[in-house]
């Protein structure tokens, strides 16, 4: 493959990334009544949600694992459980923080205006 063509390859890559990330924002903030929403946050939502859905999950596995009586996949499916328990605390903490700061922002704009 020549050089040129890898170029074109990123470059085209670059672009589809920054489309879909347009859309997605255009999609999020239509959803939240056009409320500004930072990627951040938008990440944040989306890892907890799939990290708490993926403990879910996991529970399922470890709970099939127990029926069969397969200790290896036990220990396996409960550690896969407890990282994304945790993924799911840590995204919890860190959503918490930015949206006191927004409603922070918010009263301190309400208060100059």
């Amino acid at each position: 493959m020549t050089n040129q063509s890898q170029t074109e390859r990123k470059a085209g890559r670059a672009t589809e990334k920054s489309t879909k990330s347009k859309q997605r924002n255009g999609s999020q903030n239509a959803a939240l009544g056009e409320a500004n929403t930072s990627d951040g946050v938008y990440g944040l939502i989306s890892i907890l949600y799939h990290a708490l859905q993926g403990a879910d999950t996991y529970a399922e596995y470890v709970e099939d694992a127990e029926e069969s009586g397969d200790e290896e996949l036990i220990t396996f499916f409960e550690a896969c459980r407890d990282e994304e328990q945790e993924r799911a605390e840590q995204a919890k903490s860190l959503l918490a923080t930015r949206l006191r700061g927004d409603m922070d922002g918010l009263a301190q704009e309400e208060e100059e205006g």
